[in-house]
């Protein structure tokens, strides 16, 4: 060990002497520097402008942990490749051309200490460059509030090991040639190969395999994007040893006079040793997980964690069906995008339930929904078009299945989306899990979790919307329904992507089914029967929940219902008269009673930032109510205006005159009106859940879908069981701490003043050194 670091003690003066090495750390400084500094300064302005606007401003919607580092994060990764082959090129080959290689054979020091004690040298040098790094990181922890210190340690280990690993390839491509600039360029070929290696021959699996695992880049990616594994802790581990071990080989088959066999064979079993090490501790199940980020976002939410748990350990399968007449693009579901799919995707539920199984089946067929694209195709079969698109893709057409087969295979027919499609089976059960035309594609955490639910567990939850009065429909999609929330399959919103089902009952012709989960009656537009009223009464008497959605106009349809539980929809409409919007068309405001029901996307922001939740109105009634039958009655949406607002009873047009108030007509001055309410009670051992509100349009596409709450009143209706939230916090490393003309300052400092000292202080080093 002695001798090793004397060697690394030479080798590393020796790179202070070069230089070659000094303009290394220059050029990688300014170049880091100037892609950390420069949109420090914008940021800084840009604070420092919405801070004097306003006081209370919450800061970036982004996290600047982030958004400042990764640019010279993506410099670093860019140049490194470039930088380390200028370091390497000469470590062995200077030696063998000066002839101090001989003497270094012919001393009592052995050949793996020679090879050890330099990587050591060019080891320490790496530290040195990575050194900058950590200074630029040193700063964001002092100029952003909250800075993710944890995340940055994650960055220099990934920079750390990538750096280790690629000089351990250019130590070894140096000791192979005796020329310098041969070695350099060798060293950047293989490094430029590497780099691009996934670009090439990605449709063959075992090319698309190999070079999966050869790409350290993208290994060290994970580790910059916070998540540490031991596979990818010891893949950059094996790498090193391997070339550390190839190094020694060579050197050691300089020294002997054996057959090129034996280094051959030398060479292979390094190989063969270092992979399987390799294959071994990245299968699933023997793989570590350290993520570093501060809201866990590598790693599937504990919802999800939770849902996983719910599976035995059997095998769960998924097949992945790529249409290649899709309505929306095959590409992410070709063998070229297969590493994407699994390992960016799936590989954070293996972490969790490593028993997994992926299956592949490529296809081309066309139904209603993707009926059009034989448009483009004028005059061509079915097969002909797959032919076309086969060649544009780049793919043979051969290894598609035809329509009567796929459909021999799997019932994909009644899809909306027949092109890229996820089908689970476990334990003899299949259910589709979705992907949708939007720039995510694939199916979210939320998704993924109720269609587990669909595998495991006996029943879903049924919701039930009445039929027969005109009502909103939970199956059509245009402006007044609430398919998009409920049935539409290509939805990311949609409760039935969710684990949860949603049906029509007819009171007129069925009773309420004893599984329902909570009955909707949405808006009827003419009168309920006094059978059907019965039904619904003797429903909620006996503890069932129901959610009803009133609308102005319309109020004697549902006061019937509501009356019976000490509810009252108010005759007239809500208007509140404003020069840039019609009178009863209005933002209204979620309350902290509502903002807190569910952890709907929107919801569980605004409690992050102790705020509340708002939707949008179009035509709202007031609602009445005192307690009764024992109900708790919490109010979950109210208005309480700015300006003038009131009751309209009189006629009222909403895009004729503005309405004026007059209390001649009956109208009714309020300084709150409620909209939306929530009632319960305790009956026949279980709680009992109602909502009713004053406004049914609020849940439709024409208002944003029930804008904050959407899904949020279906959450607290069944639970909050259903669906399976999945959202992170927002960051809260949105601010900096200095001003603009600090971040001025800082620029100046890190791009022009430090670089010149360095230069300086370089210049003044070699000039001495060459003296002597």
């Amino acid at each position: 060990m002695k001798m090793i670091c004397k060697i690394a003690r030479a080798e590393f003066r020796n790179l202070f002497y070069s230089p070659i090495a000094w303009l290394i750390l220059l050029v990688f400084y300014i170049v880091s520097g100037f892609r950390f500094v420069d949109p420090l300064v914008d940021i800084a302005r840009v604070q420092e402008a919405n801070l004097e606007t306003n006081p209370t401003w919450d800061g970036f919607p982004t996290a600047l942990s982030i958004a400042i580092f990764i640019a010279p994060i993506k410099s670093v990764l860019e140049k490194l490749y470039l930088f380390i082959p200028l370091l390497t090129m000469g470590v062995i080959n200077r030696e063998v051309n000066a002839g101090t290689m001989k003497l270094l054979y012919s001393s009592p020091i052995r050949v793996r200490d020679i090879v050890l004690g330099k990587y050591l040298g060019l080891l320490v040098f790496n530290v040195m460059v990575l050194a900058i790094v950590a200074i630029l990181f040193a700063t964001g922890y002092c100029t952003i509030i909250h800075a993710e210190v944890a995340w940055y340690l994650a960055i220099l280990l990934g920079f750390f090991l990538l750096s280790a690993a690629f000089i351990a390839i250019g130590l070894f491509i140096s000791s192979i040639t005796q020329y310098q600039v041969v070695a350099g360029i060798l060293t950047f070929v293989v490094f430029f190969i590497l780099e691009n290696l996934q670009e090439v021959w990605q449709q063959y699996d075992f090319f698309r395999d190999l070079t999966y695992f050869l790409a350290m880049t993208n290994k060290a990616e994970e580790m910059i994007g916070g998540l540490i594994t031991t596979s990818n802790v010891l893949y950059f581990v094996i790498i090193i040893v391997m070339f550390l071990a190839f190094t020694l080989i060579k050197l050691r088959s300089t020294q002997e006079s054996k057959s090129w066999k034996v280094s051959f064979g030398r060479y292979t079993l390094v190989s063969l040793v270092t992979l399987t090490i390799g294959y071994a501790s990245s299968r699933p199940g023997y793989v570590g997980y350290l993520d570093l980020t501060r809201d866990r976002l590598n790693t599937i939410h504990p919802a999800m964690q939770q849902v996983l748990k719910e599976l035995d350990g059997s095998p769960l399968t998924i097949t992945l069906y790529t249409n290649l007449l899709g309505k929306s693009s095959p590409m992410d579901g070709l063998p070229r995008s297969r590493n994407k799919y699994i390992w960016l995707y799936w590989e954070k539920f293996v972490q969790f339930y490593p028993h997994i199984r992926y299956r592949f089946e490529y296809y081309y067929d066309v139904n209603e929904s993707n009926q059009e694209i034989m448009a483009s195709f004028p005059g061509k079969t079915v097969d002909q078009a797959a032919a076309t698109m086969a060649e544009l893709y780049d793919v043979d057409v051969n290894s598609f299945k035809k329509p009567e087969a796929i459909r021999k295979l799997a019932n994909l027919q009644q899809e909306d989306n027949l092109g890229l499609l996820m089908e689970l089976e476990y334990k003899g059960r299949k259910q589709f899990l979705r992907t949708y035309p939007d720039t995510k594609i694939f199916p979210e955490q939320t998704h993924v979790a109720g269609t587990i639910r669909r595998l495991v567990r006996p029943a879903n939850p049924a919701i039930y919307f009445t039929t027969g009065h005109y009502e909103r429909s939970p199956f059509r999609n245009g402006e007044r329904e609430y398919g998009p929330n409920t049935n539409y399959k290509q939805s990311r919103y949609a409760l039935l992507n969710m684990g949860v089902d949603v049906d029509t009952v007819s009171l007129a012709r069925q009773n309420i089914p004893a599984n329902t989960a909570f009955l909707v009656v949405a808006d009827p537009k003419s009168a309920l029967d006094t059978t059907e009223q019965r039904k619904i009464i003797d429903y909620l008497d006996k503890g069932g929940n129901a959610i009803l959605y009133g609308e102005p106009g319309k109020q004697g349809m549902l006061n019937p219902l509501l009356q019976t539980i000490g509810v009252t929809l108010d005759p007239g409409t809500i208007v509140i008269p404003d020069k840039h919007d019609l009178p009863h068309t209005f933002n209204t405001s979620v309350t902290k009673t509502g903002t807190h029901m569910a952890n709907e996307e929107m919801l569980f922001k605004a409690v992050q930032k102790d705020r509340t939740g708002s939707i949008y109105l179009s035509g709202g009634a007031n609602i009445s109510f005192r307690p009764v039958n024992g109900f708790t009655i919490e109010t979950i949406c109210d208005k309480t205006p700015e300006r003038d607002g009131w009751i309209e009873n009189g006629v009222y047009t909403g895009d004729s005159a503005a309405p004026v108030f007059s209390a001649a007509e009956g109208d009714v001055k309020r300084s709150t009106f409620v909209i939306g309410i929530r009632l319960k009670r305790t009956i026949n051992g279980k709680e009992q859940r109602i909502m009713v509100s004053g406004d049914a349009d609020f849940m439709t596409p024409r208002r944003v879908y029930g804008g904050d709450i959407r899904n949020g009143m279906f959450s607290w209706m069944l639970y909050n069981d259903y669906p399976v939230y999945t959202s992170y916090p927002d960051p809260i490393d949105t601010k900096v701490t200095i001003g603009f003309d600090a971040a001025r300052a800082l620029y100046i400092v890190y791009v022009y003043i430090i670089p010149a000292i360095v230069l300086l202080g370089a210049t003044l080093l070699l000039i001495r050194r060459k003296r002597k």
